[in-house]
């Protein structure tokens, strides 16, 4: 009996090294699981070399680079060894430049020279492989150089062509010299240098919240249209809540897709591939009466937040126009998205404490204290023939009860024949009649004039018209200095606001609110609280008041962003610039 607890003493100690041998290999898989694959320099260099020397039309095997001349030196004074790449992983720098490239080159990603489809491809499938990861570093080198090129000389500010307001012959100024592909290079090494490559492309690219937030949208499209479930409604489906359509379990997965429908408490149970299986395949056996297939009181309000946010008719209802706008294939959404996002680079990166920026694609009108908006109101803005144009001023000048040189153009296609019409047209609105003598300004009575004589290619007169209820400008103008002589003003006619489109002046910028905007804009300035603006006002008595500290305005057309509540909003576009303007005014091939 005595040999029994030896016995088991012996049968414990190879139990106790086969525990342990167990777990030096569980501890050994786990380090090599954790352990980053690495580069070796001369493993780097020679495969460098060999894109940078000998293969350089054909990266990838398939990308000519466009900078070879530049890039090979680059690379030459780092011994070859990559910029982008930690090994075979993406640097967070690498990351945030592809960002940077996918968004810029969203609208068409054909005019940019990124070589995007490559370098996506590429990275996408990077694996413990030289020759194919320094591949990567060289397109991503490559393309930094074009794009921040693109940046720096400003090719990426969405360009119309349009002069939707010549009134006034600006003369030519010498253009600034262009930021060429070797202070590029230079700004490259410097940054690489000092080990901030991340912040080099944070100033190359808009910083502005409005930015950011279009950025998640353009993501969220993206990955939409990459699933391949998007299809569109059919055009018989035309249902209201109570009703059913066999397409009801689809349509419920694309309102959810972009945010219109709220995901299920326990949605996160379920796969993405599973969200869509209720859908009927074709040819399959239904049974109409099954709760997937009706227009629920969930689905209703989901229509209606898609409604709100398109600026439809909010009727809960999958009408005609509704579906029309759902049946835009989100790529062609994220390409708008792109565009937007291009807009926000006609902006300085810091606006302003207190700034004005006006959307002209939605018609409103925001006073903004930082984030937070004091005063949000409706506009009208030019109409088709005369578009207001996108800018960037600084109100210096309230004028109260202003008077109106009416503009040349105005004056002789507008007004010219209504005065033929009545001869007492300009005295019944208030106007007065001016020319110029040897320079000095002369009043003529409207009675001396023989109107007949005048057309829209000869009117040798000023009209002024005089404050009043029926002044074109209303009781307050806004002034900031252009070249193009617009502003913002009050109007005579207020009914104009009713309406839901108001693209509808001469190209100036109509406020609803002018005496609260005056009110706001004077606050902090003595002398001119709202009772000395009405009283102003109330006696027709023109007063300029110089601001002591000029406002910023901006004249923006976003017909996409991001409201305050996070929601993308979606605008017609009035002025077509959505279709002339998306693409990088270079017009470069991609390969």
């Amino acid at each position: 009996m005595t040999s029994t607890p030896r016995s088991n003493k012996h049968l414990a100690i190879p139990a106790v090294i086969g525990l342990l041998c167990v777990g030096l290999l569980f501890a050994a898989l786990a380090a090599s699981v954790n352990t980053k694959p690495y580069m070796p320099p001369n493993v780097a260099q020679k495969y460098m070399e060999e894109w940078l020397i000998e293969s350089s039309r054909h990266v990838a095997g398939e990308v000519r680079l466009k900078h070879i001349q530049n890039i090979e030196p680059f690379y030459l004074h780092r011994d070859y060894q990559p910029v982008w790449m930690d090994s075979y992983e993406l640097k967070p720098a690498a990351k945030e430049l592809i960002q940077v490239l996918r968004e810029t080159a969203g609208d068409d990603w054909r005019n940019y020279g990124y070589a995007l489809p490559t370098l996506e491809r590429e990275t996408n499938r990077l694996s413990n492989v030289p020759k194919q990861a320094t591949a990567v570093d060289i397109l991503l080198t490559d393309a930094f150089i074009t794009y921040a090129q693109q940046s720096l000389n400003s090719e990426l500010i969405p360009d119309t062509g349009e002069l939707d307001h010549p009134i006034r012959k600006v003369s030519s100024e010498q253009p600034l010299s262009s930021i060429t592909t070797e202070d590029v290079v230079r700004l490259l090494q410097k940054s690489v240098e000092d080990d901030n490559l991340d912040e080099l492309l944070i100033q190359l690219t808009p910083n502005q919240p409005g930015y950011l937030k279009l950025r998640e949208q353009l993501n969220r499209y993206r990955a939409i249209d990459a699933t391949g479930l998007w299809e569109e409604l059919p055009a018989d489906m035309q249902v209201s809540e109570g009703q059913r359509h066999k397409m009801m379990p689809y349509l419920r997965w694309v309102l959810g897709q972009y945010g219109d429908m709220p995901k299920g408490a326990l949605s996160w149970l379920f796969k993405e591939k599973e969200s869509h299986s209720q859908w009927p395949l074709e040819g399959e056996e239904i049974n109409m009466e099954e709760p997937r297939f009706l227009f629920d009181e969930p689905l209703k309000e989901a229509v209606m937040h898609f409604q709100k946010r398109h600026k439809l008719e909010v009727t809960g209802e999958l009408n005609d126009e509704t579906r029309l706008q759902l049946n835009i294939p989100p790529y062609q959404i994220a390409q708008r998205i792109a565009l937007n996002m291009k807009r926000w680079r006609h902006l300085p990166r810091e606006l302003g404490q207190r700034h004005i920026m006006v959307n002209m694609a939605d018609f409103r009108l925001r006073l903004m204290d930082g984030n937070t908006p004091t005063l949000d109101m409706k506009v009208v803005i030019g109409n088709l023939q005369r578009r207001t144009p996108v800018m960037s001023e600084m109100m210096s000048t309230i004028e109260i009860s202003p008077t109106w040189t009416v503009p040349a153009r105005i004056a002789a296609t507008s007004l010219l024949p209504q005065i033929k019409r009545n001869p007492a047209y300009l005295e019944q609105k208030g106007f007065r009649v001016i020319t110029y003598q040897d320079g000095a300004p002369k009043y003529v009575s409207t009675k001396d004039i023989n109107w007949n004589k005048y057309s829209s290619k000869y009117f040798p007169y000023t009209l002024v018209q005089q404050p009043g209820p029926d002044n074109a400008l209303g009781t307050v103008k806004f002034l900031f200095p252009n070249l193009q002589d617009i502003y913002l003003h009050d109007t005579s006619h207020r009914e104009l606001f009713a309406l839901e489109k108001r693209a509808l002046s001469s190209g100036c910028v109509r406020v609803e609110q002018p005496r609260l905007l005056a009110e706001k804009l004077l606050a902090r300035q003595t002398g001119w609280q709202r009772s000395n603006i009405d009283a102003a006002i109330d006696q027709n008595r023109t007063s300029r008041i110089r601001l002591e500290q000029p406002v910023p305005v901006y004249l923006m057309y976003w017909t996409t962003w991001v409201d305050d509540d996070g929601v993308l909003q979606v605008r017609e576009d009035v002025y077509q610039r959505d279709l002339t303007a998306g693409m990088a005014s270079h017009r470069q091939a991609s390969l």
